[in-house]
């Protein structure tokens, strides 16, 4: 009868160990799943994606020599930003996003456009910055060269930038963006 206390020990000791790691698997791994950001599409052996760009002309068909403004549009996940295109005020802003064409068949006029920033506490840089947040958009203006064949022309470009939160900076990374635009005779 001594060894039958032990085994009920033994026995009971190994189902607890198994409960507490059932436990522990409901509890900190489904409410992670079911937080998941749905701008966070994982690719295999990647970063989860706290950003969506997205390129417009309006409008989509014009004349050669006819005036169209260029869209990009930034749609950031909650507590993420972006930063201004341009430094105002004393210090610079070495993080500022960049925009690029790569297209021959725009001619630009004037800079791009912005939305008025957020000044905002960086904690990931420990200083005020000026920040976009949710959804931004900027824009330029183009006019079409002339004389420029009529047809579906391609746009496209890149921005970089660094997307952050208040604990930590992405990498600077590069997107490129297309969307096309429809060049009209002169005699339509």
């Amino acid at each position: 009868m001594k060894g039958l206390p032990s085994k009920y020990f033994i026995v009971i000791s190994t189902l607890s160990k198994w409960i507490s790691s059932f436990l522990y698997i409901i509890l900190f791994t489904v409410p992670t799943a079911e937080a998941t950001d749905p701008f966070q599409k994982l690719k295999k052996d990647s970063a989860p994606t706290h950003f969506k760009l997205t390129a417009i002309v309006d409008p989509q068909s014009v004349k050669p020599g006819s005036r169209l403004a260029l869209y990009i549009k930034f749609e950031l996940s909650a507590g993420w930003h972006i930063y201004s295109l341009y430094s105002k005020g004393v210090e610079k802003q070495p993080l500022a996003t960049k925009i690029f064409l790569n297209t021959a068949i725009l001619i630009p006029h004037g800079q791009w456009e912005e939305p008025a920033p957020v000044i905002a506490w960086d904690g990931a840089l420990e200083k005020v910055v000026q920040t976009h947040q949710q959804l931004v958009e900027f824009r330029r203006w183009y006019s079409v060269i002339k004389p420029l064949d009529s047809g579906l022309y391609q746009i496209s470009g890149s921005v970089v930038f660094r997307a952050c939160n208040n604990k930590l900076c992405n990498l600077p990374k590069i997107i490129k963006y297309e969307t096309k635009i429809n060049v009209l005779s002169d005699e339509n």
